[in-house]
């Protein structure tokens, strides 16, 4: 993590508002942040964040937040901006969400006073205060980065300028919106990591992308074990296509296997044509090579 992003994000909260130009004493009448106290707020006067950052919510860890709350209370206080006809949430919308689902009339929350604020700005608090605590995965963060660049016409450089990123970071997240959709769905229901989506981008076609995601779910491929299935469309020149062959063929798959487990040794197998290719067994050491020979009874 770069030092100014670490800077931000080990500071809190209400350093990342001061930082935004938010008037953050008035969320109490003390000036004091470590003496500051929350207020009791209905909630069914708290409306959702249109801007919210977060599409998904895991009905399964709702639920054991619930149960949580109901034993040990509401600990974390959600902060709420004030509107005519009561307040919008900026951060806390699994607490809300629990919260009801238990039946609580009042929860604790930080009120946010500062007169109207654009939606531009309410996302921009939302997705801070996500970021701030770790709280989005990859694809919500492109999604939102997405959104402040298609919806307010932010350049990278200011979007990493508001959400103490670098640009390269924000760029790499963007980058995330060229996979197809049901890969975005995957990474944003965590059924595969980050490194995994990345690595799937050095896929030029599509149809290659979705073949080697489905294999990923159906056999846990690692992403140590996907960098080795895709490293040859880095090596591959961007005027030649790469061959979904080229990338994965279950059968010189399995014959791959069945090889290293015969040697004890790696063995790679490529196809330069449709009936041709070439098998290269590595050994290591001359002792290796005897063994070799043995295998093959020479």
């Amino acid at each position: 993590m770069d030092n100014k992003s670490s800077s931000v994000l080990g500071k809190g909260l209400s350093a990342i508002f001061t930082e935004k130009n938010v008037d953050f004493s008035s969320l109490s009448d003390s000036k004091d942040e470590s003496k500051r106290q929350s207020s009791e707020i209905e909630l069914n006067k708290i409306k959702e964040n249109p801007s919210q950052p977060r599409e998904d919510f895991d009905e399964e860890k709702l639920k054991e937040l619930a149960d949580s709350i109901k034993q040990n209370g509401l600990i974390q206080p959600v902060t709420v901006k004030v509107v005519d006809d009561g307040y919008i949430l900026i951060s806390g919308e699994r607490r809300v969400r629990a919260s009801r689902m238990i039946g609580l009339e009042k929860i604790p929350a930080y009120v946010y006073q500062r007169p109207a604020e654009s939606e531009h700005s309410m996302l921009e608090l939302a997705l801070i205060e996500n970021i701030q605590r770790d709280d989005l995965n990859p694809m919500e963060l492109s999604d939102s980065f997405q959104r402040l660049a298609d919806e307010y016409s932010l350049t990278q450089e200011q979007i990493a300028d508001k959400v103490s990123k670098q640009r390269s970071t924000v760029a790499n997240f963007l980058r995330l919106q060229k996979l197809p959709v049901e890969i975005k769905v995957s990474l944003r229901r965590n059924e595969i990591t980050e490194g995994h989506a990345r690595l799937l981008l050095r896929i030029d076609n599509i149809e290659d992308q979705l073949v080697l995601w489905k294999r990923i779910i159906n056999e846990n491929i690692t992403v140590k074990n996907l960098e080795d299935i895709t490293k040859n469309s880095v090596k591959k020149t961007r005027k030649k296509k790469m061959k979904l062959g080229e990338i994965y063929d279950p059968y010189l798959q399995s014959v791959e296997d069945k090889l290293r487990n015969f040697f004890g040794t790696k063995v790679t197998i490529s196809r330069k044509t449709k009936f041709s290719g070439e098998i290269i067994i590595e050994f290591y050491t001359n002792d290796d090579i005897e063994r070799i020979l043995e295998k093959t009874g020479n």
